[in-house]
């Protein structure tokens, strides 16, 4: 008996061929995926493909890279991937997608396999022999251009490049030096295309802003009014932030403190429990952007009577394959995560999402979005909740204009203090 990537094949002759069958079935692909692949071949075989998050960016590289191996069945690719989690996300759909597992390697940390396709990460490129393939593709690009791995990338050329991306723009603006190395060739499907061509699902969503109590309310603003006492005494944020003065840590322990207090703010934990009791029955995702405040909310949840997982950094990773199995085989229906989801893990269908606190980037508002728009029968519902008249919502805002746009149906709903339930 031989053993592969955790596979026990106790008969090869019928496992090479399955895998040849599912090699020659062609492969039902969306009309954006023919454009794609269309697009590519027509610009000197470099491009980056700016994708919605859940319009299957994954399955269309490797049906290019199934077009490329027609043309030369012996050309070697190089999949960089930016978390250990994709690297496994690509060895599953490699394999359902036709290649034999003995055409993948694994070249990270104690696995050194070179293949027919290798798959990398981030950290163990520099030891990788480039030279030996002709074919590379980045996914998640945009975490890539980084001078040290630009140096990498260039010091090579590869006949064919693709890269892979809900959103290419960076703050720092490195996107530009990744854009060249791609002779800026970039083919764009956006989150309104998707859904308007129904690749991802249409959706109704609910913004809701919670009336905070004065005592807390005074608590914030003392905090804010602290906090600009600093910055305006230190010359502002920039500044301060480069130095090492006691002026810093203070700031940085003040603006903490205000972050913990809106994001552990009791009634949005009650907004939640509303919503979960509503949706019930439907698979949810309650995004946090802390993990203490994900597991105050689980337990909170729990004494509600509402069974409930946690998913983030401080959960070891077989724990959060396993809690992922748990909800796909619908044994939870709620789970409750960091941005540790917002990239790589292949995340089941969801029905419902809550955000309850995030930042205001386009790449994290697209990524999540994307988490509760994968194609399904029904369509999905999506929530905002943040605390009214604090810097939660300026960022909330920035996220609603995108949702606004999308939605089939939005409603700005307020949870005012004198209110004992949620009702939309």
């Amino acid at each position: 008996m031989d053993t592969n990537f955790g596979i026990h094949i106790e008969n090869e002759e019928l496992l090479e061929q399955i895998t040849v069958d599912i090699n020659t079935k062609r492969m039902e692909l969306y009309d954006w995926q023919h454009r794609g692949i269309d697009y590519f071949f027509k610009h000197n075989l470099k491009s980056i493909f700016q994708v919605a998050t859940g319009a299957g960016k994954t399955i269309f590289a490797i049906e290019v890279l199934k077009q490329i191996h027609k043309i030369n069945p012996d050309l070697r690719c190089l999949v960089v991937c930016p978390k250990n989690v994709v690297l496994e996300v690509w060895t599953t759909q490699l394999y359902k997608s036709g290649y034999n597992l003995q055409d993948i390697g694994i070249f990270y940390g104690l696995g050194r396999e070179y293949a027919k396709v290798t798959i990398t990460n981030m950290q163990s490129i520099k030891s990788v022999a480039l030279e030996i393939f002709d074919v590379l593709i980045l996914d998640e690009c945009h975490n890539f251009p980084t001078k040290r791995l630009m140096k990498i990338f260039q010091s090579r050329e590869f006949k064919y490049m693709i890269g892979l991306s809900a959103t290419v723009e960076r703050i720092d603006n490195a996107h530009w030096e990744l854009l060249k190395m791609f002779d800026y060739n970039i083919f764009k499907y956006t989150p309104h295309e998707a859904i308007h061509e129904g690749v991802l699902n249409s959706f109704n969503f609910y913004n809701i802003s919670i009336e905070m109590d004065l005592d807390t309310y005074e608590e914030y603003l003392e905090l804010t009014q602290n906090i600009n006492i600093l910055l305006q005494a230190g010359g502002g944020y920039s500044r301060i932030m480069r130095t090492n003065s006691g002026m810093k840590f203070k700031m940085l322990s003040l603006m903490n403190k205000r972050k913990q207090l809106i994001a552990n703010y009791q009634r949005k934990f009650d907004v939640a429990k509303f919503i979960c009791i509503k949706h019930r029955n439907e698979k949810t995702l309650i995004f946090n952007q802390y993990n203490i405040q994900t597991n105050k909310l689980y337990w909170y949840l729990l004494d509600s009577g509402i069974q409930s997982k946690i998913v983030h950094s401080g959960i070891n990773k077989e724990q959060r394959i396993k809690t992922l199995m748990d909800f796909k085989k619908g044994k939870v229906n709620v789970i409750a995560v960091t941005k540790v989801l917002d990239e790589g893990y292949d995340v089941p269908s969801i029905e419902v999402a809550i955000i309850m606190a995030g930042d205001a980037s386009a790449r994290q508002t697209i990524q999540r979005m994307g988490r509760v728009l994968r194609k399904k029968e029904k369509e999905s519902t999506l929530y905002q909740i943040y605390c009214k008249g604090t810097i939660e919502e300026a960022q909330a805002i920035e996220r609603a204009k995108l949702f606004k746009q999308l939605a089939s149906y939005y409603n700005d709903y307020e949870y005012k203090l004198t209110d004992t339930e949620l009702v939309l």
